[in-house]
């Protein structure tokens, strides 16, 4: 018996020795400098992308001259917080889709879409297609991450600290919602179909705050990371009319003062379950599946940053589980999102008020 004790505690000690050796083949160089707290970004070709701050600005950047051109809009932004302001962006074929916090009415503020044509450095017809509903005055929880599948938006919506209120489809606190490319509705959503009490735009609840969204190369299925509460944070699945089941559950975590959500359950029949979780929280931002030339050892992979452990990590994600989990790099910053161009370089940014564009360099 203690020589089996000995020999699990040197495999353990092996194990943690390899995740670092990898952790230490990578590295992040400056491209960009000049960012105030940016949230999303979204390639148009190898050198040029856009990239949203909080504060409400659409900036076109170009890598290679260093130029910043910051795009006109009269969308009605409002910087709250630690989490709201302008949030995602996404450019798809011309068209630039933004998700972000929009005031309505007083302190009162929604989870809006707007998408407009790019042209010659300007937003043209750029206005809203998507307001979630009802308008609430919290400071938390807007979700929000983007993603065009099959000529379908997918994008998520934070609870908006509602805790239950993500289990009436009656509203949009903790969804992922499905339109047109034109913000219509797609007359096969759930709630025009099998679940006609949902809102015509839900095509999933039971999320409490989704940062990030990705569609997989692999299998053509879009998936998300959602933030837990203290613990629970997970990698899962979009699927149609599916619930997640917060707050009935908290997939395995806790509230922040240690009480108990639900009756403790991680997870109820009936409801989906996430593929990977973290508990710790890791507070879990966007994602990408990896498909490049430059780091063919991460082909297929899940790439992931995080917030509060500021790391960039590689899921290996095989026949709907993760096989292996693997810190990349650690201790820059807040990651708030990765992406990667046609070159297969791969990008990160970093929530902070100083701050800017990396790229991964192997060491």
């Amino acid at each position: 018996m203690k020589r089996l004790k000995y020999i699990f505690y040197f495999y353990c000690l092996f194990i943690v020795f390899i995740n670092t050796a990898h952790s230490e083949n990578y590295s992040l160089e400056k491209a960009f400098d000049g960012l105030n707290r940016p949230w999303g970004m979204s390639f148009i070709d190898d050198h040029n992308l856009l990239v949203t701050q909080k504060s409400g600005e659409i900036l076109k950047i170009n890598l290679k001259t260093q130029e910043k051109i910051e795009l006109d809009h009269n969308l009605k932004v409002l910087e709250v917080g630690w989490q709201g302001g302008m949030l995602d962006v996404l450019f798809h074929e011309g068209m630039v889709y933004v998700s972000y916090t929009e005031k309505r009415y007083g302190k009162h503020t929604t989870t809006s879409i707007a998408a407009g044509k790019l042209v010659n450095d300007r937003l043209e017809n750029f206005k809203n297609i998507f307001r979630s509903d009802p308008p609430v005055d919290t400071d938390i929880h807007w979700g929000s991450r983007l993603a065009v599948k099959d000529n379908y938006l997918f994008a998520s919506v934070g609870e908006r600290a509602q805790g239950m209120a993500a289990q009436d489809p009656t509203n949009h606190f903790g969804t992922i919602i499905r339109l047109n490319l034109d913000g219509s509705i797609p007359k096969s959503n759930p709630g025009l179909t099998t679940n006609k009490d949902w809102l015509p735009e839900i095509y999933q609840i039971g999320v409490r705050n989704p940062q990030g969204m990705a569609v997989s190369p692999v299998d053509n299925e879009v998936y998300i990371t959602n933030h837990g509460p203290k613990g629970g944070d997970f990698f899962g699945k979009v699927s149609k009319g599916s619930n997640y089941g917060w707050m009935l559950v908290a997939w395995g975590g806790t509230d922040y003062d240690g009480s108990i959500i639900g009756d403790g359950s991680a997870w109820k029949p009936g409801l989906l379950k996430p593929i990977y979780r973290w508990i710790p929280s890791i507070a879990v931002s966007n994602m990408i599946f990896y498909q490049g030339e430059k780091f063919p050892e991460l082909n297929n992979k899940v790439l992931v940053t995080s917030l509060k452990a500021q790391k960039l990590i590689s899921l290996d994600y095989k026949n709907d589980k993760v096989i292996n989990e693997q810190v990349l790099y650690e201790r820059e910053g807040r990651m708030r999102d990765v992406e990667f161009n046609s070159k297969g370089e791969i990008f990160i940014i970093i929530d902070d008020s100083k701050s800017g564009i990396w790229k991964l360099i192997r060491k």
